[in-house]
């Protein structure tokens, strides 16, 4: 389906190529400890708030009254959360750990030039012993004219 009313030219920043390139960004981030470097993977309040709510807002019936500041908050407090833990872990018992793939399992949803990938899982591999484990923090993307970012973070 064509979105011909749907030409913006919004200025989100640090998007990347793939998802896949997101994830190892933010992994690098993780072990350097860069938590700006980790923020700014994410959507921001201000992209969040003024550019893609702007065309979700309107479907996200959930919560009568909601805004996007709101919204963006709640977010937000997970995402503080998981920073921390994953801060810990990736220096941590996840030291060993190296990216392999993101696999997105739902289908992604469309919100005017926005698509957001939900339902995500980056598996890491344990290149001394073959072991491969799953995270599920990077489970949301947003994708803007064919590049990503983090939606935001989730707890394992």
């Amino acid at each position: 389906m064509l979105h011909c009313g749907y030409f913006t030219n919004y200025p989100v920043s640090h998007l990347y190529p793939t998802k896949e390139e997101v994830v190892i960004k933010a992994i690098e981030a993780f072990r350097k400890k860069d938590v700006s470097a980790i923020e700014d993977l994410i959507l921001s309040p201000e992209e969040h708030n003024t550019m893609f709510w702007k065309h979700v807002g309107e479907k996200f019936t959930s919560d009568p009254g909601m805004t996007p500041e709101l919204a963006y908050d709640h977010m937000n407090t997970e995402t503080n959360i998981v920073i921390k833990e994953q801060l810990n872990f990736l220096n941590g018992a996840g030291a060993d750990f190296e990216f392999k793939s993101v696999l997105c399992k739902r289908k992604p949803e469309e919100y005017g030039p926005f698509t957001l990938h939900l339902g995500c899982v980056t598996t890491l591999l344990n290149k001394k012993d073959n072991t491969t484990m799953t995270l599920h923090s990077f489970r949301s993307f947003i994708e803007y004219k064919g590049k990503y970012k983090l939606y935001h973070l989730k707890r394992e």
